[in-house]
Parts: C-alpha cells; sequence; structure tokens
C-alpha cells in the first residue's frame, strides 16, 4: 500500500474491486469478487489525533463512544471469556500453562484486557495509538507503548500470545502488521482477534445500516474466507473460529442504536448498570496458530 491510502486491489486477492452500494457521505462499499473483502476509498488522516478523549468519552460526537468508562465490568467479562479460550487452545495443544507466558495486546485501550491477563498469570505489554487510552492503561500499572503498531518494531519470536481485539479494521495495511505479528510469535504461538463479519445475516439485511459500518475509523470489512487466507499468507492456520459474544451495559446497546438513528443522548440513559450478553452474530473471534509457513502467490 502506498502511504496508508485505499488499495485499489483485494489486499489477499490482488484482484480489482466490484462497486456496491453507497456508504456514509456517499462513497462506496468496494467488494472482492473472490474472498468478498470490503473496504472504500478513505482520506488521509493521523490515527493518533483521530483517536482521542472525545473518541472514548463524549456525547457530543457522532464517532467512538459516550461513556467507554462505563463498559469495564462488561470488557472484564468477555477478555475473561476470551482468555478461558486461549488456555483451553494451548492445553490442547499441549503447551504448559503454568510456565511464565508472554502476551502482547495491539490496540489494548485503556488496559481492561491486559489487566485481567495479568491477573490470570500473564507476563502482558500493550500496544495503543490513543495517547488518551494509553494513559488511562497506565494508571493500571500495565507495560503499554503509545504508538501505531506500523511505527514499532516487534521484538521478534519473542510472544505466546498476540491479540486483535476489534483492531484490524481500523488497520491501513492489515497484512503487512499480520505479518508482523506473526513474526513476534514464537513456533505453536496464537494469533487471536475480532473482527465484524461482512457476510453475517445482520450484515446483509441491514444493508448500508448495518452498525459496523463505522467511517471513518472502519476502513476494511471482513468476511470468514478472507481471513482464513489472510492468515495463511502470513503464516498462520486458523484453528477456531467462531461468533463472538461481548458482555456490554444495556445503555451501550442502546448508544449504538442512538448513534446509527441519529436519536439524541437521553434515550439510552434510562438503562441502568445492567451489564447483557449482546451479539447479532455478526464479530468473528478467530484463533490462529503461527506455522511459519506462509502462502505464496498473492500479493
Amino acid at each position: 500500500m502506498n502511504g496508508g491510502a485505499a488499495p485499489r486491489r483485494c489486499i489477499v486477492c490482488g484482484i480489482p474491486p466490484r462497486t456496491s452500494f453507497r456508504l456514509a457521505d456517499g462513497v462506496r462499499l468496494l467488494r472482492c469478487p473472490r474472498c468478498e473483502l470490503g473496504w472504500w476509498d478513505w482520506p488521509a488522516f493521523e490515527p493518533s489525533a483521530f483517536y482521542d478523549r472525545d473518541y472514548f468519552q463524549s456525547e457530543r460526537v457522532a464517532r467512538g463512544y459516550d461513556d467507554y468508562a462505563s463498559l469495564e465490568a462488561g470488557l472484564r467479562r468477555t477478555a475473561r471469556a476470551r482468555l478461558h479460550r486461549l488456555a483451553r487452545l494451548m492445553r490442547a495443544r499441549g503447551r504448559n500453562i503454568t510456565e511464565p507466558r508472554r502476551l502482547l495486546d495491539i490496540g489494548c485501550g485503556t488496559g481492561v484486557f491486559l489487566d485481567e491477563a495479568r491477573r490470570a498469570g500473564w507476563t502482558v505489554r500493550g500496544l495503543e495509538v490513543s495517547p488518551y487510552a494509553a494513559a488511562e492503561a497506565d494508571r493500571r500499572d500495565l507495560f503499554v507503548t503509545c504508538a501505531a503498531v506500523e511505527q514499532v518494531e516487534l521484538e521478534p519470536v519473542a510472544f505466546d500470545v498476540v491479540t486483535l481485539w476489534d483492531v484490524l479494521e481500523h488497520l491501513r495495511d492489515p497484512v503487512a502488521v499480520l505479518r508482523r505479528v506473526a513474526g513476534a510469535l514464537r513456533p505453536g504461538g496464537v494469533l487471536a482477534l475480532s473482527t465484524g463479519d461482512v457476510t453475517s445475516l445482520c450484515a446483509r439485511l441491514s444493508g448500508v445500516r448495518w452498525h459496523l459500518f463505522n467511517l471513518p475509523e472502519h476502513l476494511f470489512f471482513f468476511s470468514p474466507r478472507c481471513l482464513v487466507r489472510l492468515l495463511r499468507r502470513v503464516g498462520c492456520r486458523v484453528c477456531r473460529m467462531g461468533r463472538e459474544v461481548n458482555w456490554v451495559p444495556a445503555a451501550y446497546v442502546l448508544e449504538r442504536v442512538r448513534k446509527s438513528l441519529g436519536w439524541p443522548a437521553r434515550w439510552s440513559r434510562w438503562a441502568g448498570g445492567w451489564v447483557l450478553p449482546a451479539t447479532v452474530f455478526d464479530v468473528l473471534g478467530v484463533y490462529a496458530i503461527r506455522t511459519g509457513e506462509a502462502a505464496r502467490g498473492a500479493p
């Protein structure tokens, strides 16, 4: 890719896209006819400036969250479920999970997942592009580097697990990032990620109103087929792919609806502090093993 500009061909298959329906601001959704990857012709922007305090804590702006801090109880429950899956996967592969284990969380936000991993006995490190979120993670006494992943030299063959929760769709060059992530894993290590499924029933029924067509922060929209091919290209084999269930406050569900429909902020305040399992079966949790045998051929 050229300077972070939107690609002219599919980043996985290398073929020209087809144009689909119009998204926000009249931009066209582009789709690969082979792997079904979606993207749009995004403008240049600086991630560290975009993901500022208002992105995490503001009702005044349409992007981001009204109150990210209020999600913490749900984020912790989701984190524990993900850590349980990682532990089961490592045990199934004969890895001794009582030994010192190193985990890198890319796009770690305010550090909730890292904090839960540390409590579970992991040696943790985080990477976060937002100065505001990185500072919040630092308050938890976590080792977090504030920088874009593209600008950081990842230590090779250093980690047992690298995670990218709800991060892949924000990256301007997912192939290059995942290739570097795979190189940071020890042989047999796990690359775990979550992202929306643009081929899901919810996405297809919602059309242009799909809640994960968040512009401008979401740049790519993935399909299961695309993710398998992409991870194979960087030397990882998918061993588990399923629908993610995220635990969130009821107010957050209403917040997402409000922002999609343009309702005023007061409509999401009455829901209180209930934490609910939330899914419309359109978010994928993907767990892949580093094999070290990258596929050849595609760009």
